[in-house]
């Protein structure tokens, strides 16, 4: 058996700081191997390691990648026009276009194309708008 090499080692920790491993899981990986540092690994230990923590790597960038820019939900879609409906005096689409590029700084031919986080700002927004209106309509309403 061959001892691990001082490039696997490195790769080895640079993995581990990509991913922002904490220490414990890190020594959890390696108990399975039955050691309590990488030092004590054998090459293949250690090649079998790299690849654990290159497919977690993989994981990681994928749910980023995901969440980020994947295109909002229906329901996202649906809550956006539920609440614009409920809350504007101009309730066609294009007005609702402008409403969303007042808000994400870009101007959607279709608001289905938005990414899941700006949909999330728009159903904010209207949310707050909403919230502004029934204020200001309950404080009429006790005034009159």
């Amino acid at each position: 058996m061959q001892d691990v090499t001082k490039a696997q080692i490195k790769a080895i920790h640079t993995l581990k700081s990509r991913l922002n491993l904490p220490q414990d899981h890190y020594e959890a990986m390696l108990i399975r191997y039955g050691v309590e540092s990488s030092k004590f690994l054998t090459s293949r230990e250690a090649t079998l390691l790299i690849k654990e923590l290159k497919n977690l790597e993989r994981k990681q960038l994928k749910e980023a990648v995901k969440s980020e820019d994947c295109k909002c939900s229906k329901s996202q879609l649906d809550w956006i026009a539920d609440l614009w409906v409920k809350t504007s005096k101009d309730k066609d689409f294009e007005a609702l276009r402008w409403f969303i590029k007042k808000i994400t700084g870009k101007l959607y031919l279709y608001p289905e194309t938005m990414t899941h986080k700006e949909a999330n700002k728009v159903i904010n927004a209207l949310k707050g708008w909403k919230a502004k209106v029934h204020l200001r309509d309950g404080a009429l309403a006790v005034t009159q």
